[in-house]
Order: C-alpha cells, then sequence, then structure tokens
C-alpha cells in the first residue's frame, strides 16, 4: 500500500490507531489488557445487524435484541472509534499502521523516551482537556528532530510519531490509554487541517 499518495483517502484514525497498537504490541501487562479491552470492543463481527439473547424474551413476547452499534454507544463516544466496514478495510488499516511503525522506527529511542517522560509530565498536570495541545507540541519537537522523514508525506510522519508518542506515554501510564486514545483520534478527524 502506498500510504503516501493514499492518506488522504483513508479517514478511519481509530481503526488505524488500533492496528497500529495491536502490531507494535505492548510491554506494559496493564497497557496489554487496556488495548486488549479496546479491541474486543471495536471488533465486534460486524456482518451482523443485531445480538439476540437466547431465550430472553421481552413483556411484549419478543426476543431481546440490540444492534452492536447501541451496545458500543457509550464507548464510541468517548473515543469516536468506527467499526470496520468489511475486510478490505481492517487490511488496508494493518497496512498503512504497518508503514507508519517503519516511520516510527526512525525515532531514536532515546529522544522518544525524553519527549514521551516530557509529555507524561504534562499530561498528569493538566485536565484532559489541554492534553490534544501537550500532544502536538510533542509531536512537532520530534519532528523538528528528524531529518530521515523527510521522504515521507507530512502528515503520514506526523501521525506515526503521534502514534509512537502516544504507545510510549501509556507503556509508563497505562491509566492515560482511553483520554489518549480519544485525543489522537480527535487530533485526526478529517476536519482538523494540518499545519
Amino acid at each position: 500500500m502506498d500510504c503516501n499518495r493514499n492518506f488522504d483517502s483513508f479517514p478511519d484514525t481509530s481503526l488505524v490507531l488500533l492496528s497500529f497498537l495491536k502490531q507494535k504490541g505492548c510491554q506494559n501487562s496493564q497497557l496489554q489488557r487496556e488495548l486488549d479491552y479496546l479491541d474486543e470492543k471495536l471488533t465486534l463481527p460486524t456482518n451482523h445487524n443485531y445480538i439476540e439473547s437466547d431465550e430472553e424474551l421481552q413483556a411484549d413476547g419478543h426476543s431481546f435484541s440490540v444492534s452492536y452499534r447501541e451496545l458500543l454507544h457509550e464507548f464510541q463516544n468517548q473515543v469516536q472509534p468506527q467499526l470496520p466496514v468489511n475486510a478490505e478495510e481492517a487490511q488496508a488499516a494493518r497496512e498503512m499502521a504497518a508503514e507508519l511503525i517503519r516511520i516510527a522506527d526512525l525515532l531514536e529511542q532515546r529522544v522518544l523516551s525524553q519527549a514521551a517522560d516530557s509529555l507524561s509530565k504534562k499530561l498528569c498536570r493538566s485536565q484532559e482537556l489541554f492534553w490534544g495541545g501537550h500532544l502536538s507540541d510533542g509531536v512537532q519537537a520530534l519532528l523538528r528532530q528528524v531529518a530521515g522523514a523527510k521522504e515521507f508525506k507530512k502528515e503520514l510522519v506526523e501521525m506515526a510519531f503521534t502514534f509512537v508518542l502516544m504507545k510510549t506515554v501509556c507503556e509508563h501510564v497505562p491509566q492515560f490509554f482511553f483520554g489518549l486514545y480519544g485525543t489522537v483520534v480527535q487530533y485526526f478527524l478529517p476536519h482538523r487541517s494540518h499545519s
């Protein structure tokens, strides 16, 4: 997949981020549990529109059923994910995540650790409302430090560095996972302009 060419036609940041985190793996067991929980909630089968429970009847005699989207409504409001529409979209997300990992690997571990430590401290001292600004500042600082990333489209490098910075912070402070996941997804919404 040529991610440089296809970036604009692939808006599902939530799916790409989830795939990125799964492919990158977690060293922290608490973060892995959080990721597994998110994965379970976001990758429910989408080829069926309803869940029907066995033998559970409503007062009107009909079986209880609820759509997957209704089931995940509260959770989706938290991180605003989009469930994969089909296997092709899921495969495209995996391919894009692999490319983003390749870009993220351009970062020296020392530079990434320093950026993650700095961001963690800022997040601890601020309300979640301000996390997007802190995350953006950290990513912009990383972009200035990595010369080898110039061969890639700026938006892809920004996404790769954002994802890996988020992951690194969450390895140290797993309780930031859901808040940062939502912040990252919001940060890359299609209506946001990239500078």
